[in-house]
């Protein structure tokens, strides 16, 4: 009885423990901020030094997201904002999409903040940019005469690579397919493409990316043996492979020779407003970010729209019909997809619309307050992460009907408003690769609708995503 006694004891101080730990940083951060009559919002510090980045991490890696929003607005109400303690610093969650709205749109007040890790994966430790030639690489994948330029260039890369898929009976991991011929676009619009570096080059920053990815999404460990250690050391073999281009194009400038029209030579011919043109250093950190982030989210979008369609045949058929009715206008049968021809994908934007806001339970955008802020009656002290996450406003209800139900059809509604529609961001920091993501998306659809269909061999393994299944791409009978 007395053993019995004593467990139940030491139970109950295990319990009191974890309680009075868990509520450590909240304490501390409550106390601090009530002296200077500040109204901090609802939510949960975490463990001190760890805060919530283990249950972020865990719905971050099963791709769930909003299961975290859930929690929050689960326990603390539906406002939308609450603190949390991620990625080492006291952090502003923000849910809801008015106040994500205003965020983003803010330059003035909130900074782009990424995480240590993942300025490390990035190459750029400082977090700093210059705006011009920010805009300068904006401007060369945005414009609507920028990517009529490279649409040749698209369109070869995609017939190859089904040409490639179509010529094997092998199993292929899907989005792993997908990845090389939205890598290769990239590389058409960044480098130049095989005109501008070699195919050897290619395939190593292509072999040295994988690493990258994965460390994305593990701990922050950088130990030998672990994923976040091998992703900084692709970095930085990456960092070098790019530095000896930079400088190999800069050797075709002072010889004037004939340089590939891409993004580095945008970068090399640009001056900033004091006439100086950009540091070798400031042009790798904007490559390095690229082919970071600038294909293999492409390469998810392609795979996505194409299982939504697999898994829905009566669409599928509707969005193959349209591209028949395509090729059927065209003055002759031996004429191929041309750039104009893709504003005439109607029934192929809603698909797209509607796969981004299914894909878009996932985004997080990093910001940080530059001085305090009151949002909504809630104080965002300066110096504070600001995370805004999207997952919860494409599943409510109140904004989407059925928003859990893959439906095309929702976006003939003109009363969907665009203010709840964010999928790649707002105002001055909209993701810059939008359109030519978009582009590279409905190219591929097209050959594929046309020309294949897609067996799958084997599912995902349990707890993986769908679209990492085996398949067969299989030629289409006449």
């Amino acid at each position: 009885m007395e053993l019995v006694n004593i467990c139940i004891a030491l139970g109950i101080g295990i319990l009191t423990f974890i309680s009075v730990l868990t509520r450590v940083n909240g304490w501390f951060y409550s106390f601090k901020y009530s002296q200077e009559q500040s109204r901090l919002p609802p939510g949960d510090m975490g463990w001190p030094f760890v805060g919530n980045m283990l249950f972020l991490l865990k719905c971050s890696i099963g791709d769930n997201l909003d299961a975290f929003s859930t929690y929050l607005s689960t326990r603390f109400g539906s406002g939308g904002i609450y603190t949390g303690h991620l990625f080492g610093r006291p952090t502003i969650i923000v849910t809801t999409i008015e106040p994500c709205r205003k965020i983003l749109m803010d330059e003035e007040n909130f900074a782009v903040a990424f995480p240590d890790y993942l300025l490390n994966l990035l190459g750029n430790k400082e977090n700093q940019e210059h705006r011009i030639l920010r805009r300068t690489t904006a401007n060369a994948i945005r414009t609507h005469g920028s990517l009529s330029y490279y649409f040749d260039s698209l369109d070869r890369i995609v017939k190859s690579s089904f040409d490639k898929w179509l010529a094997t009976d092998e199993p292929m991991e899907f989005l792993s397919a997908i990845k090389r011929p939205a890598f290769e676009v990239l590389m058409e619009v960044l480098l130049g493409g095989e005109a501008g570096v070699s195919r050897q080059v290619l395939d190593l920053i292509f072999k040295e990316n994988q690493p990258r990815f994965k460390a994305f999404k593990s701990l922050a460990i950088n130990i030998p043996g672990f994923a976040f250690h091998r992703g900084i050391k692709a970095t930085k073999v990456v960092a070098r492979i790019l530095r000896d281009v930079i400088e190999e194009r800069r050797v075709r400038i002072a010889n004037k020779q004939e340089r590939p029209k891409s993004m580095l030579d945008a970068m090399l011919d640009t001056q900033d407003e004091h006439g100086n043109g950009f540091s070798d250093e400031d042009i790798l950190k904007v490559l390095l970010s690229y082919t970071f982030g600038g294909y293999e989210t492409v390469a998810l979008a392609i795979t996505r729209t194409i299982m939504h369609m697999q898994r829905h045949p009566e669409f599928l058929q509707k969005a193959k019909e349209e591209q028949e009715e395509i090729v059927k206008r065209r003055s002759s049968p031996d004429t191929g997809l041309t750039f104009e021809e893709i504003g005439q994908m109607k029934y192929l934007t809603k698909i797209y619309h509607e796969t981004l806001r299914f894909g878009s339970t996932e985004t997080m955008y990093f910001r940080m307050a530059k001085t305090t802020m009151n949002i909504n009656g809630y104080t965002i002290p300066k110096g504070w992460k600001v995370l805004t996450m999207s997952g919860h406003w494409y599943m409510d209800p109140n904004t989407y009907v059925k928003p859990k139900e893959f439906n095309p059809s929702r976006w003939d509604d003109a009363e969907i408003k665009p203010t709840t529609y964010l999928p790649l961001g707002v105002g001055p920091r909209m993701c810059p690769g939008a359109n030519l993501a978009k582009l590279t998306v409905f190219v591929l659809a097209h050959y594929f609708l046309l020309n294949c269909r897609l067996e799958q061999v084997k599912p995902p393994n349990r707890g993986e995503p769908l679209e990492n299944c085996l398949v067969r791409f299989k030629k289409l009978s006449a």
